[in-house]
């Protein structure tokens, strides 16, 4: 009995929220290099990194942070490039928008000092022009 307590224990990651999967595009300037972003319920695949793990470290009604594999191949397009460790996905109101704040380490989200922000946008929504949402979010690589 306790080799199955030990086991449920060990098995408590957290799922993804449903409204994290999908195809996300790229609306802000900063990330369109990075082009589409496809999630699963604990992948995704970006540019330069395809379906590499991710663990759920909180999650929240319209809020998850995630914490990529250590061996991903995830980066920014900066020089050099920063790579991706912890990302931070806030869905707004109207459903169809997706906050996306990156950080180079744990230490960085702690702080909330990103690497880089800006949106994404489901595919077909009608959440308004991109060019609008994409101005309403910071899009500079830090």
């Amino acid at each position: 009995m306790n080799t199955l307590l030990a086991l449920a224990l060990l098995s408590t990651t957290q799922p993804a929220p449903a409204w994290l999967a999908g195809d996300w595009e790229p609306y802000s300037n900063a990330f369109v290099g990075l082009r589409m972003l496809s999630i699963g319920k604990d992948s995704l695949s970006w540019k330069g990194c395809k379906d590499v793990h991710f663990d759920v470290l909180e999650s929240e009604a319209n809020s998850v942070t995630v914490r990529l594999a250590p061996g991903s191949t995830c980066s920014l397009d900066d020089e050099p490039p920063t790579r991706m460790d912890t990302l931070r996905f806030t869905l707004r109101e109207n459903r169809c928008d997706l906050g996306v704040s990156i950080y180079a380490s744990p230490d960085a989200a702690k702080k909330n000092t990103p690497a880089a922000e800006g949106l994404y946008g489901k595919p077909k929504c009608p959440s308004g022009p991109a060019g609008q949402a994409a101005a309403n979010l910071s899009t500079t690589i830090r």
